[in-house]
């Protein structure tokens, strides 16, 4: 009986056991990499490097060269043409604590003090466990303060080891979603405490977590739903809340003023790189939300990232929205508004698959208010017979062992993070092998560096887009005549367009092929930068899939020379996104172009 009382505490201490044991036994010499190290920035800029503004990028162009911690500098952004952090600072300040700590410990056992050397990407992966502890902590508290201990436990379970948890929360656990679920916890619970009691502690404590989310992923903020719609039910439940806060003026003053500090060093940051005191600095058209085209069936089902595909016992989560309408009204509707809400921003982020996730990674910050509807769930079954329980919590276990395969899978690249097709995916299905004639099931295959290299056209079927050699064109001005037409972009022209087209207009597939090709000539004495030309695709007026060529002679000056170009369009944001190739002059001096011609290859 007496431990049967400290079950969920059992249960913790042995996950917590788990979950530290596997983290450590698989750190990696690159955990610092990709948007790891867009978060991570701050701290070798200003401790190591003496440039907290991140003014210049020199050492980050070598550090990223020697090690090879990501395919391109995206990670930065910029301003009026200077650098500066892409990211929000707010997993620097947690990384802050250990990355201080592994500075002294490089110091004393001789290991390099650059922010890079193994004894960083053990601290840091240590302090990524401990917030990940400290997240279950108040999961089994906010669990207790609803449900037995047998079904606090069997829910934690279910989380850990039955879910994406798994993954994003051990060997990938410097990313934010570590963080954004210890604090939604932590944001919970105290709305909780503080609908019990009102004491401003509590009030303090929700008013840091939903600060700290924010500038760790601003569209976290949603978080705010959960303490503002707590305990109501009505509109008038609604204004007493209202009526109550404004009671407490003085804590919500100074909870507010808190919040202010906390949030001050990124708004000084943002107002002396743009003189802006709140700036959007998430430039690049290729990531961003596009509210009105959510991806809300590729986020549940596909086969390449399917939340309830990989996750399947979120199912029982979200039935159990139902029930927990039924018994408690009070928590209802703020869990499941904060849930909708979420939902759909993750699912209006135009890069739906998150990068190299297993299953939807964002949703794990949710998984806290998840776990409360999955509870209420787990109690209507407790009202069944026994063999309907039994059937029941067999089919949970079934999840949970399929979970912990699919995950083996995952990270023995048997599962593809980027590349798994729902004919792959059922050619693999508990396979702990992959034939040659499984990968050729996957989706293509796009190189991080940079290369496109055209390696099965007989996959393809080719056809004529445009072929033009300047004779009658539309062009006028620079039109000019030797034995053939041909055009001459002029000291004042800096860009020639010759394909501008709607990605739906070409294809209904997730990608093509793009062949370009022209004829170029440049004079005797050409000066200044050499020509490119560019493929991308444009998105709100601005370019991702970005591909710039430069055109240089190789033969002697007034002599033709042919230019021929492979470019495969990046993953599609939205179908109405537009295909782009020009020639960019980026000099005075002119030269002549003629005989355009592109071509598409589309799968067969």
């Amino acid at each position: 009986m007496q431990v049967y009382k400290r079950l969920s505490l059992i249960t913790l201490l042995l996950t917590g056991a788990f979950l530290f044991i596997f983290t450590i036994h698989n750190v990696r010499e690159d955990e610092i990499s990709w948007d790891v190290l867009g978060y991570y920035l701050y701290l070798p800029a200003t401790f190591v490097h003496h440039d907290p503004m991140l003014n210049d990028i020199t050492w980050l162009k070598q550090v990223n060269e020697e090690k090879n911690l990501a395919g391109t500098l995206y990670m930065v952004s910029y301003h009026n043409g200077k650098p500066m952090y892409f990211f929000l600072m707010g997993m620097a300040l947690f990384y802050l604590p250990f990355f201080l700590l592994a500075g002294a410990y490089a110091s004393i056992y001789g290991f390099p003090v650059d922010g890079f050397s193994m004894p960083y990407q053990y601290f840091l992966v240590i302090g990524g466990i401990i917030y990940t502890i400290i997240g279950l902590i108040f999961l089994r508290k906010i669990l207790r303060r609803l449900f037995s201990e047998l079904l606090t436990s069997a829910i934690m379970i279910i989380i850990v080891f039955g879910t994406n948890y798994i993954n994003h929360l051990t060997i990938d656990n410097l990313a934010t979603v570590n963080v954004l679920f210890m604090l939604t916890t932590i944001v919970v619970w105290n709305t909780i405490k503080w609908h019990e009691n009102n004491r401003t502690g509590h009030l303090i404590a929700v008013g840091m977590g939903t600060t700290l989310v924010t500038l760790v992923k601003p569209s976290e903020i949603t978080v705010i739903i959960l303490p503002l719609l707590w305990n109501v039910t009505s509109f008038n439940s609604l204004k007493q809340k209202f009526s109550l806060l404004l009671k407490k003026w003085p804590a919500l003053l100074l909870t507010a003023g808190i919040c202010l500090v906390i949030a001050m060093p990124q708004m000084l940051y943002w107002h002396a790189k743009t003189g802006k005191f709140f700036f959007d600095s998430y430039i690049n058209p290729g990531v961003g939300l596009d509210f009105l085209s959510p991806h809300i069936a590729n986020i549940l089902f596909s086969y390449r990232k399917g939340w309830l595909l990989y996750t399947p016992l979120m199912i029982f989560a979200l039935t159990g929205f139902w029930f927990l309408y039924r018994n408690n009204k009070k928590v209802f509707y703020a869990a499941f508004i904060y849930f909708l809400v979420s939902f759909y921003i993750i699912a209006s982020w135009t890069e739906w698959w998150y990068g190299a996730a297993y299953s939807t990674r964002p949703l794990i910050t949710v998984y806290p208010v998840l776990a409360i509807s999955m509870g209420y769930f787990l109690l209507f079954i407790e009202k069944w017979k026994w063999y309907i329980r039994t059937g029941f919590w067999l089919a949970a276990t079934f999840f949970i062992f399929l979970n912990q395969f699919q995950w083996w899978q995952y990270r023995n690249y048997i599962l593809d993070p980027y590349r798994t097709t729902k004919e792959y995916y059922w050619a693999t299905f508990l396979k702990t092998r992959v034939t040659d004639s499984d990968r050729q099931l996957l989706r293509v295959y796009r190189d991080f560096t940079g290369k496109m290299e055209f390696t099965e056209p007989e996959k393809y079927q080719k056809s004529l887009l445009l072929e033009e050699d300047l004779c009658g064109s539309d062009f006028r001005g620079n039109m000019q005549e030797d034995s053939n037409c041909f055009y001459r972009l002029g000291e004042n022209q800096e860009f020639y367009p010759f394909l501008e087209s709607r990605y739906n207009e070409l294809s209904r597939t997730d990608h093509i092929w793009i062949k370009a090709s022209l004829d170029v000539r440049f004079p005797e004495g050409f000066e200044g930068t050499w020509p490119c030309l560019i493929l991308s695709m444009d998105r709100k007026n601005l370019p991702y899939g970005y591909r710039a060529i430069d055109i240089r002679p190789d033969s002697v000056p007034r002599q033709w020379q042919r230019i021929e170009e492979m470019y495969i369009t990046p993953e599609i944001r939205n179908v109405k996104d537009k295909v782009k190739c020009y020639v960019w002059k980026r000099s005075k001096s002119s030269f002549d172009v003629d005989n355009l011609k592109i071509e598409i290859y589309k799968r067969k």
